[in-house]
């Protein structure tokens, strides 16, 4: 009897558990299905990849209030064109052929998020450039805590359609240490989902939702994100062992070869295109010497987040993944602007490690501008258009060119760079 008795109540047990896990796996379903209803209804989000796919921000203008952070403007205005990127409207069609066309890519050091619009270096840059080159054209594609994974799919889905005579990559930090994710390594036709798992996160609003938030999680883990205000205090120091240092520094070699792997995709499907593809190495507040502003140690001083990096480690892992950009440039002949050597190490011109203020973005704009122009005259009437873009003043034109290049050359004097080192302009 006490064995039937203990043999039921086991049975019941069970059967509770079973109702327990059956109810909870309704609950489960009904709130994802009213999820992915709502979510496809309304998606208050603006979420820019959608499994493989990039969805842009079109025709949006947001105002950002500014309350926490003394280096950057208290009301910052951030716009969206019919392109989904940042500048003025692309040319009527007819002239499109006619006239200097540029997009950047790259993160969030591109697409700088907390500059308004008219403040963000490829803003400035164009501006710049117009002066030189009249009716040039340039577009900010630049999209926060993006790799050279999402800009393969950006290039792929919306910009080679385009056919600008220019991009600029700006590329380098978002990919420390990023191994290939299957989102962006297994896609290889646009719009196709080779396996269940793509399918659903490509089609479901919620699982897509979930996703974008472990990427913004992951991106954090650097400092790639545009959310924090790094402040130096002189005296913070942290010193690393040697070898945990070279064994940090040995680390990234598989992550350099996928990293190589994914910049000659990018110049490879530009220059079949008939791009120019232009990279740019990445630049850091961090690295040696002392900041003019703070007397900070550049060197020792402690990244947040990471007991296992200082500002001397960072700068070799990102200097690392520089040479690789470098490398590839060499290689295939390409342009190279070597802004990683070419901007100073001030904190002026940094609001964290990696982000630029307004005047870090002038200064950008000011050193890609003397070292661009020269390429692009070249590569201009290599292409026999330069009497196109240019009607009426080419020799006007050259003279600025000219001018701007001697001007660079002083900077890079003065800062102890040599300009072979800093640019390379060969095959062009």
């Amino acid at each position: 009897m006490t064995r039937q008795f203990g043999a039921g109540r086991a049975g019941k047990t069970g059967r509770k558990v079973f109702r327990v896990i059956r109810y909870g796996l309704y609950l489960f379903l009904s709130v994802f299905i009213l999820l992915e209803i709502a979510l496809r209804i309304y998606n208050p989000f603006h979420l820019r990849l959608k499994g493989d796919r990039i969805v842009l921000p079109i025709d949006q203008r947001a105002t950002i209030t500014n309350r926490i952070n003394p280096k950057l403007d208290p009301v910052i205005v951030n716009t969206r064109n019919s392109l989904g990127f940042r500048g003025p409207e692309p040319p009527d069609a007819s002239t499109w052929g006619k006239r200097l066309t540029v997009i950047t890519v790259g993160g969030s050091t591109t697409e700088c998020h907390f500059l308004s619009d008219s403040l963000t270096w490829p803003f400035l840059l164009g501006r710049r450039l117009a002066g030189s080159f009249p009716g040039c054209w340039l577009n900010n594609a630049g999209l926060d805590g993006h790799t050279t994974y999402g800009h393969l799919v950006l290039l792929n889905d919306h910009i080679k359609k385009l056919r600008p005579s220019v991009l600029l990559f700006l590329t380098g930090m978002n990919d420390v240490e990023t191994s290939a994710p299957s989102f962006h390594d297994k896609l290889n036709t646009r719009g196709a989902y080779p396996d269940l798992k793509h399918w659903l996160f490509g089609n479901s609003e919620v699982l897509n939702l979930a996703l974008n938030l472990v990427r913004g999680w992951r991106a954090q883990h650097f400092n790639n994100t545009t959310n924090a205000m790094l402040v130096l205090h002189k005296g913070e120091e942290r010193t690393l062992p040697e070898a945990a240092a070279r064994r940090r520094l040995a680390a990234q070699t598989p992550f350099l070869e996928g990293y190589r792997a994914r910049l000659e995709s990018l110049a490879d499907t530009c220059t079949g295109n008939h791009i120019l593809p232009v990279f740019l190495t990445q630049p850091n507040l961090f690295g040696f010497g002392l900041d003019s502003l703070t007397g900070a140690n550049l060197e020792t001083y402690p990244i947040a987040g990471d007991d296992s990096l200082n500002g001397g480690l960072i700068w070799k892992m990102l200097e690392e993944y520089n040479d690789v950009t470098r490398s590839v440039c060499r290689e295939k002949k390409l342009p190279l602007i070597d802004l990683a050597h070419l901007m100073p190490k001030n904190s002026l011109y940094y609001y964290d490690m990696s982000h630029f203020t307004n005047a870090g973005a002038e200064e950008v704009a000011r050193l890609v501008d003397s070292a661009l122009a020269p390429v692009l005259m070249d590569y201009l009437r290599r292409q026999g258009i330069g009497d196109l873009l240019l009607p009426g003043r080419p020799e006007m034109v050259v003279q600025q060119v000219m001018i701007r290049g001697a001007q660079q050359r002083r900077d890079m004097e003065q800062a102890h760079v040599s300009l072979k080192d800093a640019v390379i302009l060969r095959g062009l």
